[in-house]
């Protein structure tokens, strides 16, 4: 007899973040990330509370990679009664570690300010703290890449690089019963070719079934020269006006790639006029973690450390802000700048305030370079609000708003289809989640006419036995 097997998408289906994908081998039960839902106040901390299954019961996580939309949750799991091991890669962990501890650090304040405010309404409690989060690091069970490891008996794991940001993972499960094999491959976030810091995603083996995000499914990215050429524009239009260039980035990843690139661009003789900011004590951690790891770097980046150029993520114009006192006193400066903050969807972090101070003014440029959940303070001035909420209170946009999405970290829609035709043979079935119903659809598409495979975009909670 053949042990049952399933998935279960509990979380990033017809949405972006909060992934969790719920799977079930025989009498073993396990989730494939754990990621915290971004969007409304009021919806996220319903998400992000309930679990369709208790989580005690559980016997493991299997982790992508370190964004908060793929483990940001674990402590909340860990909290309530998960007691297994959590895999992951060395770099995963590394991160994860002061990752989780700043969402911990980051939701107290954020609490704390609402409640402070909170006029006679019912009072908000945190996800977890830094016990939980204590908990969920000593769980951490550690991989490389191409090293395979049995999860459970008839069930064996192995990582491949994503190229999607430091540590991230392609994750094959080739699953034994009853005299027959089924591979399931899972992308978690896929990277890009030819992006500064890391390498180029790999090509798993083939499976029958693949789970595959579908972010940008339905678009094409914009060429890195042409992207560069149009950061070097928006940096010298609103230095011309007097103003200040805020990036909302996230921390780990987009933060690393911009310096990187502002690092090339001095190199080369474009925008060094300009004092650069990195007002992130995360990123700046993260900056270090990927220190630790020059074997994760592609060879042009290991190269720039040992060429005698300086290291991408320290030089001349460039400044890392540590303490709260010296990031307000950012707010004072009188002269253009450029100002990298987290977090990359304006949903929290010290962003938050250099919004509030620099919204108003016509001279300054808010830059986003990284997708923008709906639900979001990002996505809401992306698409033009006029006024915004910023800790309760009403601000007025008179920034010019920009978007260059030629920095994402996520394949685009060639770039996914390309990847998914390099299997050999084509999976049988693919499941497309991570991405909003119109990309993911789209993307749907473009499969069925490139593969013979069954595509499908499930709904939350939505469950599919993977035996045929």
């Amino acid at each position: 007899m053949v042990a049952p097997l399933s998935i279960t998408f509990e979380g990033a289906a017809r949405t972006v973040t909060g992934s969790r994908h719920h799977l079930r081998f025989g009498e073993r039960s396990w989730l494939f990330d754990c990621g915290l839902y971004q969007g409304h106040r009021d919806e996220a901390e319903a998400v992000n509370r309930t679990f369709a299954f208790a989580p005690g019961t559980l016997d493991a996580v299997v982790v992508s990679h370190a964004h908060l939309d793929h483990t940001g949750n674990l402590p909340t799991l860990v909290g309530r009664g998960f007691r297994g091991p959590i895999h992951c890669t060395e770099a995963t962990a590394d991160l994860s570690t002061f990752m989780l501890a700043d969402s911990a650090h980051l939701q107290e304040r954020d609490v704390d300010h609402v409640n402070r405010h909170a006029r006679g309404r019912a009072r908000r409690e945190v996800l977890y703290g830094a016990a939980e989060v204590a908990a969920t690091v000593e769980r951490f069970d550690r991989h490389r890449y191409h090293e395979p490891w049995e999860l459970f008996p008839g069930v064996r794991v192995e990582y491949f690089d994503a190229g999607h940001m430091l540590g991230s993972a392609l994750t094959t499960f080739e699953f034994r019963a009853g005299g027959r094999t089924l591979r399931l491959g899972m992308s978690g976030d896929l990277g890009r070719a030819d992006r500064p810091i890391l390498r180029d995603p790999e090509r798993h083996p083939a499976v029958e079934v693949l789970v595959l995000e579908s972010t940008y499914g339905d678009r094409f990215h914009t060429p890195a020269a042409e992207t560069e050429r149009a950061l070097v524009e928006i940096v010298q239009r609103t230095a011309a006006r007097g103003g200040r260039v805020l990036v909302p980035a996230f921390a780990v990843g987009r933060s690393q790639e911009l310096v990187a690139t502002f690092h090339a661009l001095c190199l080369r003789g474009e925008v060094c006029e300009l004092p650069i900011y990195v007002d992130s004590p995360m990123a700046r951690e993260a900056t270090a973690v990927y220190r630790r790891h020059p074997e994760l770097f592609d060879e042009p980046t290991r190269r720039s450390f040992q060429e005698g150029q300086g290291e991408p993520f320290g030089f001349q114009r460039l400044r890392y802000v540590g303490s709260p006192e010296e990031s307000r006193a950012l707010n004072d400066l009188t002269t253009p700048c450029i100002l990298i903050a987290a977090s990359g969807m304006c949903e929290g972090g010290r962003i938050l305030h250099h919004l509030r101070h620099g919204l108003g003014d016509v001279r300054n440029t808010v830059l986003f370079v990284g997708f923008q959940a709906e639900g979001t303070l990002g996505r809401r001035l992306r698409d033009g609000a006029e006024t915004v909420n910023i800790f309760g209170e009403p601000v007025p946009v008179g920034a010019e708003i920009a978007a260059l999405d030629g920095f994402s970290a996520h394949a685009d829609q060639r770039e996914l289809s390309d990847w998914v035709g390099r299997l050999d043979p084509a999976p049988r079935r693919i499941f497309l989640v991570h991405g909003e119903p119109g990309p993911a659809e789209v993307l749907a598409g473009v499969l069925r006419e490139r593969t013979a495979a069954e595509v499908r975009v499930p709904e939350k909670g939505e469950a599919f036995e993977l035996w045929h």
